[in-house]
């Protein structure tokens, strides 16, 4: 048997019936609306950027070593700089070091041989570099030493006006010269107690013809060494060795230099260095027979003391 034409009809209108809100109330459509929202405000934000500035007016000046020294990057927020260095100008360049602050405006650079080497410098910061500064170069000399050379057993003399009882190492002089045959010895030093190599109370003897073997022509000199084995007769009060140098055959003489002697027994004691010129210029005729002294003070604040000096010999650092 067929439905009723009116229970169709009313399913087709229940199938075409929008959603509700509610399904108890069949036949009460619940209306549904779609909202559309925009913002018509916009925000304009300014992006700063920098370039990262290398330093400037990078000089490089040789000799043993190379200094470098520059004018630093104006930018504030760098950290350091990047030094590098090459054996061609141009490069290809080696990081060679770093240095900091961004304030720092010197370095020194010591290159494994001697040659000319060519370098740059960059800013950094973070894990930023700037380009590289402008190039400078500067060439390295090896220095050469003379050797420590002794003096020559017949070329010494006491200093016999204003230096204390005006005999210096009046017992056997020329045994300073030597390691092997006794010792130079000097009784009873000085005329007075007073700690100080110029005083006029302190026994001075001179030493020459170490035959150094410097040559005329050398304009370079690093340094000078005197190394005097030198003890005492007793280790009471303080006593030191004092020594000063002349170029010009005992005319003029550097500032003395002295050393404590920490022990009455015979001790190797060197005044100078290396890289120590004694306060002035040095040249190669500076250190001929004719030219170089080495004048030996004692001094002491205890009486009736005896110095022996066992060996005198001096050593010249040099670039050829």
């Amino acid at each position: 048997m067929r439905p009723p034409r009116r229970l169709i009809a009313a399913i087709l209108a229940l199938a075409v019936l929008p959603a509700t809100a509610n399904a108890g109330s069949i036949g009460h459509a619940a209306s549904t609306s779609l909202a559309l929202f925009s913002d018509t405000q916009s925000v304009t934000h300014a992006i700063a950027t920098d370039t990262l500035d290398p330093p400037t007016s990078l000089s490089a000046t040789g000799g043993t070593s190379v200094a470098l020294t520059w004018t630093a990057t104006p930018d504030t927020y760098a950290a350091g700089y990047d030094v590098q260095r090459a054996t061609v100008s141009g490069g290809p360049y080696t990081l060679i070091g770093s240095v900091a602050p961004r304030t720092t405006v010197a370095t020194t650079d010591s290159p494994p041989a001697a040659g000319t080497y060519y370098y740059v410098l960059r800013s950094t910061f973070q894990n930023w570099t700037s380009v590289n500064s402008n190039q400078a170069s500067a060439t390295t000399s090896p220095t050469t030493t003379t050797g420590y050379k002794a003096c020559t057993a017949t070329s010494n003399a006491p200093e016999i006006t204003n230096a204390g009882d005006n005999n210096g190492y009046q017992t056997t002089p020329n045994l300073a010269c030597s390691t092997t045959d006794g010792n130079a010895v000097d009784p009873n030093t000085g005329t007075n107690n007073t700690l100080s190599c110029t005083d006029n109370g302190k026994d001075k003897h001179r030493w020459w013809d170490f035959n150094l073997g410097v040559p005329n022509v050398v304009s370079s000199v690093s340094g000078i060494q005197v190394r005097t084995d030198v003890g005492t007769a007793n280790n009471n009060g303080t006593s030191w060795i004092c020594a000063q140098l002349s170029w010009d055959g005992g005319t003029t003489w550097t500032t003395a230099k002295s050393v404590v002697l920490m022990t009455s027994a015979i001790t190797t004691y060197t005044l100078g260095g290396a890289a120590d010129t004694w306060g002035r210029t040095w040249t190669g005729s500076n250190f001929s027979n004719a030219n170089f002294r080495v004048r030996v003070i004692d001094v002491s604040d205890a009486s009736n003391k005896d110095f022996m000096l066992d060996y005198l010999a001096v050593q010249v650092t040099y670039i050829p």
